[in-house]
């Protein structure tokens, strides 16, 4: 009998219930850019919906902010992969009539009014953000209210290849420019504990020696050396960006997919992306579930949560304004 007793002491021990009650627990996700390598965040999804782990809120940059919008709208997963197949470059190609881009925005926003209608942020099942960049003021904006089709078409407006959303008297483009991964955005909406996916891939291998293209469409979109130039240029930029910011921000779990062999503009075989993300996600299992626990309000006594690391030097103060996207 005494053993029982130690054992069941043991066992009190181990997952004894901490001091704040489960239920001011808030575990938001956040997600990074990253084109076609968006898709391994569809699978990291997959894993946290098999361990169970409630997610209270989630934010995005880019095509994070896109499978962001798209889960918090109820979309199930296979759709989810279903939209990075139809948002194809060759499926959506139109030219720019701005001059500001290589490809409209016309048939990416009907496919997008298609699969969201009106919803508006608060129609979403779950408190959900993305951010853009205002090309104007040079400031990141955190886009939580009003309607999100026009909050997608600016978060995923990656400059050159689409032309910047006005908004007011802002040009909104893609938020990784400034904030790739949006984990203090997650911790402003609310989040005591974050799950982040980062999807840099600044140590891919670079190379502009010629490439095969299996048409006209992609020698014409993927050929130009110009373009590989300040695609590469401008993701060293922002993997830079974001290591300060995770300094200064630092998640509870950085799950990082090894997405180097991913196109950036590649969205037609998701399903390639989406193994990376289980993968990737189920090496962490345990720390995923010691999140679940301590959301239930029970945390491992012999895995006490270690102490925030004093936060890095403060970025250059962008203004943060939580903005209304108009009609």
């Amino acid at each position: 009998m005494k053993h029982v007793t130690r054992w069941l002491n043991h066992i009190r021990e181990r997952f004894r219930p901490t001091a704040d009650p489960p239920e001011e627990r808030r575990i938001g996700l956040a997600l990074s850019g990253g084109g076609g390598k968006g898709a391994a965040h569809i699978g990291v999804l997959q894993v946290i919906e098999e361990l169970e782990i409630p997610i209270d809120l989630i934010v995005g940059t880019s095509a994070g902010g896109a499978v962001a919008v798209l889960y918090a709208a109820g979309f199930d997963l296979n759709a989810i992969q279903e939209v990075f197949r139809q948002s194809a470059l060759r499926r959506i190609a139109i030219p720019d009539p701005t001059g500001t881009g290589i490809i409209g925005q016309r048939r990416r926003e009907e496919m997008l009014r298609r699969l969201l209608g009106d919803r508006t942020f608060a129609d979403l099942r779950l408190p959900c953000a993305v951010v853009a960049t205002d090309l104007v003021s040079g400031e990141l904006v955190v886009l939580r209210e009003g309607p999100v089709v026009p909050a997608l078409l600016a978060t995923t407006a990656l400059p050159a290849l689409f032309p910047p959303v006005p908004y007011g008297e802002m040009l909104l483009a893609d938020g990784g420019i400034l904030n790739n991964l949006p984990v203090d955005v997650a911790y402003e909406m609310g989040a005591q504990r974050v799950i982040a996916v980062d999807l840099r891939d600044a140590n891919a291998d670079f190379s502009l020696q010629p490439e095969e293209h299996d048409n006209l469409f992609s020698r014409l979109m993927f050929a130009p050396k110009q373009f590989a130039v300040a695609q590469r240029a401008l993701s060293l930029l922002m993997a830079e960006a974001t290591e300060l910011r995770l300094q200064q921000y630092p998640p509870d779990l950085l799950i990082q997919p090894d997405v180097r062999s991913i196109a950036t503009l590649d969205l037609t075989t998701p399903e390639k992306g989406f193994a990376i993300g289980v993968e990737a996600a189920r090496e962490v299992a345990g720390e995923l579930i010691d999140l679940r626990l301590w959301r239930k309000g029970r945390q491992l006594a012999a895995q006490p949560k270690p102490a925030r690391p004093p936060r890095a030097p403060a970025l250059p103060a962008y203004r943060r304004p939580t903005v209304s996207m108009v009609r």
